[in-house]
């Protein structure tokens, strides 16, 4: 699973990756067999319920810049790739991110739109009402907007206790994701799942290694 955040040009700054770049490492997915999953199927996969295709990866990206809808969103269609985008509706009608008519054309393109937060917060720093309510009405927003199911939740820097946990198995969110490294496969909890962080900054020759272990 690869954890993008912004495609831009930002040069110095890890979180931001070119399109250039990023193109390039859609065509190297693209040319060497690899199947970007939608959500559904990814999680049919981790749970044994669908036989995973050759070389399967989830293509993440945090956060709802508005620049994935301006340069991610046409590199996915130029290779016919999923991908699924963290947003915070909290954001909408800042500049820097996605708003409501933007990310219903990504996802009438095949994007899976989730939530990431109402503000996008450090959790643990939340009361656990103040949690809740974060969480709950990130979903019951995009989920108003864009229709569909919006439960799979992203942790905002990745941060988490004992009461986001508990807040997502209690309104039935079915998987969230972490920042932390690695593969993720299905010994992982549902809540706990790993992703690898893919650093704006480095070569094609290191995320390709980190890709694929070689």
């Amino acid at each position: 699973m690869l954890n993008y955040h912004s495609v831009d040009y930002d040069p110095g700054n890890i979180v931001v990756i070119t399109p250039e770049k990023l193109d390039e490492q859609m065509a190297f997915l693209s040319e060497n067999g690899y199947n970007p999953l939608t959500l559904d199927d990814f999680f049919l996969i981790l749970e044994g319920g669908l036989e995973p295709p050759e070389k399967p990866v989830l293509l993440t990206f945090d956060d709802g810049y508005a620049d994935n809808y301006k340069y991610a969103m046409p590199i996915m269609t130029k290779y016919g790739f999923h991908a699924t985008m963290f947003m915070s509706p909290g954001t909408i009608g800042q500049d820097w991110y996605v708003n409501w008519e933007q990310a219903k054309e990504m996802k009438e393109a095949g994007w899976d739109i989730q939530p990431h937060g109402m503000t996008h917060p450090h959790l643990p720093k939340l009361s656990a009402e103040e949690q809740a309510n974060e969480i709950i009405e990130a979903r019951k927003q995009i989920e108003e907007h864009l229709g569909g199911t919006a439960d799979v939740f992203c942790y905002p820097y990745g941060e988490y206790n004992g009461d986001t946990l508990r807040i997502l198995e209690e309104n039935d969110f079915r998987f969230a994701f972490t920042i932390q490294q690695g593969r993720t496969d299905s010994s992982q909890h549902k809540f706990q799942l790993k992703r690898i962080y893919v650093n704006g900054e480095e070569s094609f020759k290191t995320w390709k290694q980190r890709l694929t272990g070689k």
